[in-house]
């Protein structure tokens, strides 16, 4: 019934009107559905343009995830070599941290004495 529901919104005119049902129906399926027909649902919603939205905002996520992560790199190496090694918690806590306080530890880093200095970022809000 979802994918027909999709079919019929496709018909709809006003633009957004008809991102804002296939947007509806995307929320109340997921709830609902079984990934087989959640995959079924997917083809139906290909071509639309929530489907364009969604592609589009999932590519700016990436590119931020991707920043953040290639920062955490960056912050992880720099740190290695100045403490020989740092512990494994301290590399899963540094991919958790947001851009900005990446940042800071960068900007930081010749400030930075012992290893333990980087509990403030990871505690501070």
């Amino acid at each position: 019934m979802a994918i027909d529901a999709v079919e019929l919104a496709k018909k709809i005119e006003d633009e957004d009107e008809k991102t804002y049902i296939i947007g509806a129906l995307i929320g109340i399926s997921d709830k609902f559905l079984t990934e087989e027909y959640k995959n079924k649902l997917k083809g139906a919603i290909k071509m639309t343009k929530i489907a364009e939205m969604l592609i589009q905002e999932g590519k700016a996520e990436g590119k931020v995830e991707g920043k953040v992560e290639g920062k955490a790199e960056l912050i992880i190496k720099l740190l290695n070599k100045k403490f020989n090694k740092i512990p494994e918690l301290y590399v899963k806590r540094m991919y958790e941290l947001n851009i900005d306080k990446l940042e800071k530890i960068g900007e930081n880093i010749f400030d930075i004495k012992k290893i333990e200095d980087l509990d403030k970022y990871f505690n501070d809000n």
